[in-house]
């Protein structure tokens, strides 16, 4: 599941704030360790209903998820 943590370090990075490259590394490890390796995306789940992840929204959680997290793994990958 993407935390908000690593979205919002991503958001915070396009900002300007200040980081250090121990703390973007493991911001990565944590994105691949918690990517699922067989269909490539990153499970997601609400926090305030329970859904169905077959469903359609549940499908658009982890949906929604995965680009949150690509995005953040490219931005980290332009900026090295």
């Amino acid at each position: 599941m993407v935390t908000p943590r690593a979205s919002s370090r991503s958001v915070l990075r396009r900002a300007g704030a200040e980081h250090s490259k121990e703390q973007l590394g493991r911001a990565v490890t944590w994105l691949t360790q918690h990517q699922d390796a067989s269909t490539g995306h990153w499970p997601a789940s609400s926090l305030n209903k329970k859904r169905d992840p077959a469903s359609d929204i549940g499908k658009f959680m982890s949906d929604a998820a995965t680009a949150y997290a690509v995005l953040a793994l490219a931005d980290t990958r332009l900026r090295d």
